[in-house]
């Protein structure tokens, strides 16, 4: 059943998650604004696209933007490196955490009563396991707890914010590369062998995610919500993936813990090339991509509503 008429404003609303959440609000009634910072080919045009960078928008042109919404959702990407030499902790805090604070606080002053942030996993394990010190070794993952904690601080109690917790997130955006995609490139040896991580993920289909957050929407969800389509091994999800293009692996490598490790290292030195710094810390990574980065399907099938899709459909198309 759908829920009452909205006016619905998306940060991020042509990004890979954020173009099925713009056609999911669409296709349930809603109206829809996107805050994005190049226009797009690929939005329906139904909906009303406003130009800006959070970063530097004007107080007073961000609350002409956000007026008249009744909800927000923030479906911009995060930032993952930080360019070389600046002050990581920083970077991540004005690139990941500053923007979302004030575009929640500017949703509160037009009295928006319903907020969606499309987090990260991360702060999922970090919560059920507070011994793997994700935030304090990885500033990525400490500014993506940050994220939540003062888009919360920023509005008032009348105010929802519903945190989704993503995994790796699969499917297929027009204009936009999956991030499945580098990853499965990055893990191909010659033609047909595929390098695998030893242990387990939690994978989210778009679709998926993308009602998901218009649930978490129409029902004021205020919490937590990690997203899960399925949990398989690596091996099992790269197998899938690179059958799914045509490519079906003649032979699965297991890797050790320590080769990921110097996998990331030998990534970040490539990284630190190209001008940047990683945001994770190689050895933490590493023991978490041998471990079970697992989440529980039956949170968000509860509170939000969420049925199951079919993972496999979602890496072919």
């Amino acid at each position: 059943m759908k829920g009452r008429h909205m006016k619905v404003l998306v940060a991020g609303g042509n990004g890979f998650i954020g173009q099925h959440v713009v056609r999911e609000l669409l296709a349930r009634g809603h109206d829809v604004t996107v805050l994005v910072r190049t226009a797009s080919t690929y939005l329906p045009d139904a909906v009303t696209v406003r130009l800006g960078d959070l970063t530097d928008l004007s107080e007073e042109r961000l609350d002409a933007i956000v007026a008249g919404h009744q909800g927000i959702v923030v479906a911009s990407a995060a930032a993952v490196a930080a360019p070389h030499g600046t002050d990581i902790a920083a970077f991540f805090h004005d690139a990941n955490v500053a923007p979302v604070a004030r575009l929640l606080a500017a949703g509160s002053r037009a009295q928006t009563d319903r907020a969606v942030i499309l987090g990260s996993f991360y702060a999922t394990l970090q919560r059920e396991q507070p011994k793997l010190r994700l935030a304090e070794r990885s500033p990525y993952i400490s500014s993506r707890i940050d994220q939540a904690e003062r888009a919360r601080a920023a509005v008032t109690a009348e105010t929802s914010v519903a945190i989704l917790e993503l995994p790796y997130v699969a499917g297929t955006t027009p204009g936009r590369q999956s991030p499945l995609e580098p990853m499965l490139r990055s893990m191909t040896v010659g033609n047909a062998d595929i390098l695998a991580y030893p242990g387990t993920t939690a994978v989210v289909t778009v679709t998926q995610t993308a009602r998901a957050a218009v649930a978490a929407l129409e029902r004021r969800a205020n919490g937590n919500y990690p997203l899960v389509t399925a949990n398989l091994p690596w091996a099992d999800l790269f197998t899938r993936l690179a059958t799914a293009n045509g490519r079906p692996p003649k032979r699965i490598w297991k890797l050790h813990p320590r080769a990921v490790e110097l996998l990331l290292r030998w990534a970040g030195i490539r990284q630190r090339r190209q001008g940047f710094t990683l945001g994770f810390d190689p050895a933490q990574w590493s023991e978490l991509h041998a471990t079970a980065m697992v989440l529980d399907p039956d949170i968000a099938s509860a509170e939000l509503g969420v049925e199951p899709d079919d993972l496999d459909k979602a890496l072919r198309t």
